[in-house]
């Protein structure tokens, strides 16, 4: 595993061809990937090609040798386990807690792959004698296939559809005849799986057959690319229901005007014409009828038809606005980081971020320089004209003021990114000779220089200035300067540079050791001149520089080349410049503490909630009215053209399982997004416009992490027989408590009617040349009790 961001960056520097360019990745850190720096455990829940990327073996070594790695951190090496009909990487191994009974205190933990757990250890039975809680067993990946083993794990636990497969009521019911259909073979792989997740004789099952059938007749789900568990789970109640439709022959069904009858008869109506052309165990189960009324707005002509559903797609509430967090990065050197919490358009560029900063700090947005800082560099500075939606809330962001001031032109400035770097001595032993590495601390920071003072006697100066206030003397007679504002001792501006031997070698040159002893070694005058110092005796001792100065790469890992001369730099595609400290100066004179110390804007006083929006006020949305747009008009058969009419949807009727598919990914012209709002949906809920009210128990959950391009589906299911909540994350299977299931991550609901429990389908004669009305029918309109002509559904929680 490599981290995608080092990743990215390699492919940017490799497809740029140019070896100095600042996008030179340095070497791979994988940092982001761990909980823990001490244990370097992983994140859970990584997604792969969003968090990580898998190389293979070749390829790492070869990056490995090219770049080399951060120091201490371990190679993230991953099995491919390879079982009867599955290869599979294992992003995570099994940890098991190990110790021995005589000291139960002494417990250590070992990873184990999933591969050598039953064969090679002999000491568990084999799968095939299992037994296990029938309905509680995982389905394999194979492949990107998360997607559709969420929406099986879902459909697997809605108790009539199991059931009627259990009981093989499938069977006499097979259309092979249907134009429509896919010849029964999607409805007996189906029935395959599930027979399969019910023997209770499975740890987990690979659906392999299953993937290819439905490739096979949606070529849209061949290969393994990753798809929408919603997608899916449409394809497959409608290929259900084809292959077990008990109408062999469709009729033509001429379609009347409602012509001013009353809803009821224009519903009922409807609602038995479906059911001539569409009669299966699907039908049964799943749907509903939706009241539509469309309302002219020259003639007012009111047309109202009754449409049947299969499921309900709600939209979330859309805020137009997004708060965001940013760190504000003053030109005074005293001045500690300030947070800010502001109020943007969701749709804004950084300009607009800018903007709203600047009405609170009074600095001019076009003097802002937003930047996202992670491990101590900058991983982007982003363009004025950049769209908000690139800046993820994770990030850490930060706001400089570039310059003060304006220039006769604009080219005469530059603008330096700067890292702050600890050298770290040790002796390379096949060499024989003596090296340093470095580690990145503190902030970075930007500064605006004139291009004329771009040698390393100015910028030392100009760096010195900037850090008067971040640099704290944290012990040691020789510092020269008191404590700044802040509170931190801070570091002598006014102090000279190096000298021009010292510019040209780059390097700090050592004090003498007694003067090192005592600590009388003022860090920011240069070395005196040996001969200057003979006249002027010992009031000029040789002195060591704070730091010195490195053109860097953009992660700062990597020392790039200078200026033709050696002592100036040249910044026409590098402006990345690192101070590098000796760890005795760093331990002297740099106060890290108080220089990672910020202060909260009172914008930070009030507490940031995350949006939390009700199921009710989605499904209110849903049935709010709007008008249709352009590319798609109504024909007003009163004033004989195409009109924009007004259109309200209604809920009329609804099935034995109510399934919510909650849009979290919002699709306009000019944006992409996935709302990660909470929806709060309850584990109860009730249709109040019948009598008795019609009462709904959840079910299942799909779930969707991740974002537009990249995630990963689970599911929460309860179990039929034994009423338990459990987690499914592809085969692996975990118990679950009813306070989990309510996240952002929710995206499709299963809602389970209770106060009619149907019984078992009888199979349909099979003359069906005449209408037939189910056994069952629990979504008709007359035998829900819906009079009403506005039904609604209000949700509420036992």
């Amino acid at each position: 595993e490599i981290c995608r961001r080092w990743y990215e960056q390699w492919k940017e520097y490799v497809e740029t061809g140019d070896q100095n360019s600042s996008s030179f990745p340095g070497q791979i850190d994988n940092t982001e990937l761990f909980e823990e720096l001490d244990s370097y455990h992983l994140k859970e829940r990584l997604v792969e090609n969003e968090d990580f990327v898998l190389i293979p073996a070749e390829a790492w070594h070869k990056l490995l040798a090219w770049y080399g790695m951060v120091e201490v951190q371990p190679a993230l090496e991953r099995k491919v386990v390879d079982l009867p009909s599955l290869v599979k990487v294992e992003v995570y191994p099994v940890e098991i807690f190990l110790c021995l009974h005589s000291n139960m205190e002494n417990v250590v933990t070992a990873q184990f792959s999933r591969a050598d757990h039953i064969r090679k250890r002999n000491s568990v039975e084999e799968q095939d004698s299992y037994r296990g809680q029938p309905g509680v067993c995982g389905l394999t990946n194979l492949g990107n296939t998360c997607f559709m083993n969420s929406a099986l794990q879902c459909l697997s636990n809605t108790p009539p559809l199991t059931e009627y497969f259990l009981r093989n009521a499938y069977l006499e019911e097979l259309n092979f005849t249907n134009p429509l259909g896919m010849k029964g073979e999607i409805a007996e792989a189906y029935a395959d799986v599930i027979k399969q997740m019910w023997s209770g004789r499975h740890y987990s099952v690979v659906p392999r057959i299953f993937k290819t059938k439905v490739g096979h007749f949606a070529s849209q789900f061949l290969g393994y690319q990753q798809h929408d568990s919603q997608e899916l789970l449409s394809f497959l109640l409608d290929g259900l229901h084809e292959d077990l439709n008990r109408v062999k022959n469709k009729e033509y069904i001429e379609l009347r005007d409602a012509a001013g009858r009353p809803d009821q008869e224009v519903a009922e109506e409807a609602w038995r014409n479906h059911r001539r052309r569409n009669d299966s165990a699907i039908v049964d189960t799943f749907h509903g009828l939706f009241k539509s009324t469309l309302v002219c707005p020259e003639c007012r002509k009111v047309s109202v038809t009754f449409d049947p559903f299969c499921y309900l797609s709600v939209p979330l509430p859309v805020s137009k606005d997004r708060v965001m967090e940013v760190f504000f990065v003053s030109l005074d050197p005293v001045a500690k980081p300030v947070q800010h919490r502001l109020v943007v358009p969701k749709a804004g560029k950084v300009f607009d971020l800018c903007s709203v900063l600047s009405e609170m700090t009074n600095i001019p947005a076009n003097q802002m320089v937003v930047a996202d800082v992670f491990n101590h560099r900058f991983y982007k500075l982003y363009h004025a004209d950049e769209s908000l939606s690139c800046i993820l809330d994770r990030d850490d962001i930060f706001v400089y003021v570039k310059k003060q001031g304006s220039m006769e032109e604009e080219g005469d400035e530059v603008v330096l990114a700067l890292y702050l770097r600890e050298r770290s001595h040790y002796r390379d032993y096949g060499s024989g000779s003596s090296s340093y590495g470095t580690s990145l601390f503190g902030h970075p920071l930007l500064m605006t220089v004139p291009r004329g003072q771009c040698s390393r006697d100015a910028l030392y100066h100009l760096f010195l200035q900037r850090l008067a206030g971040g640099a704290g003397a944290s012990g040691g007679a020789g510092a020269s300067g008191g404590a700044g504002a802040s509170g931190g001792a801070s570091v002598d501006a006014s102090a000279t540079g190096p000298t021009d031997s010292q510019q040209g070698a780059g390097h700090q040159q050592p004090c003498e050791e007694e003067e090192e002893e005592r600590g009388e070694c003022p860090p920011c005058l240069p070395q005196a001149n040996r001969r200057q110092a003979k006249r002027k005796g010992c009031e000029a001792r040789r002195r060591k520089l704070l730091f010195s100065i490195q053109a860097v790469n953009s992660n700062g890992t990597t020392e790039r080349g200078m200026g033709e001369d050696g002592s100036a730099f040249s910044f026409s595609s590098q402006p990345y410049v690192a101070m590098d400290w000796d760890p005795d100066m760093k331990k002297k004179y740099y106060n890290e503490n108080e220089a990672e110390k910020y202060v909260k804007h009172q914008s930070m006083e009030v507490p940031h909630q995350q949006t939390t929006v009700q199921l009710q006020e989605c499904i209110e949305l849903f049935t709010t009215v709007e008008t249709l747009e352009e590319e798609n008009p109504w024909y007003c058969p009163m004033c004989k053209k195409h009109q924009l009419a007004t259109k309200k949807l209604d809920l009329w009727s609804l099935p034995e399982v109510l399934i919510i598919h909650l849009k979290r990914f919002s699709y306009t012209k000019y944006s992409r997004e996935k709302l990660d709002i909470i929806v709060d949906f309850p584990l109860r809920l009730t249709g109040t416009n019948g009598e008795p009210p019609s009462r709904y128990d959840l079910i299942a959950v799909s779930n969707h992490y991740g974002g537009l391009r990249d995630g990963h589906y689970t599911s929460y299911a309860r179990n039929k027989d034994n009423g338990q909540w459990y987690y499914f994350d592809d085969s692996k299977v975990t118990y679950a408590r009813e306070e989990q299931i309510v996240t952002n991550a929710a995206y499709l609901l299963f809602y389970h009617r209770q106060d009619k429990i149907r019984q078992p389908t009888l199979p349909a004669p099979l003359d069906s040349s005449s209408p037939t009305q189910p056994a069952n029918d629990v979504s008709s309109p007359k035998h829900d009790g819906m009079e009403g002509a506005t039904p609604c559904v209000n949700m509420e929680t036992d």
